[in-house]
């Protein structure tokens, strides 16, 4: 089993979205009632590259934090 330190060099010679992904997976890992899905983590990665596009592409639709908070206590309220 390779040392913390071993297993820190390797990741940081990972590029930074692999990176992320690699601590998404650990951070999973360590909620006790979480259970992992490759799946589903590697979908929400498709989601947020396809999403990070649109805004850097300038097309993404924007709204305000107040609008956002309105709708939610519209969905959810308490």
């Amino acid at each position: 089993m390779k040392a913390i330190s071993e297993l820190a060099k390797d990741a940081l010679e990972l590029p930074s979205n692999q990176r992320i992904t690699l601590a998404r997976i650990l951070l999973d890992l360590s909620e006790p009632d979480q259970e992992f899905s490759p799946e589903a983590d590697s979908a929400w990665e498709e989601e947020i590259c396809r999403r990070l596009k649109l805004v850097e592409a300038g097309t993404a639709r924007t709204r305000s934090l107040e609008a956002v908070f309105a709708d939610l206590d519209r969905r959810f309220p308490s």
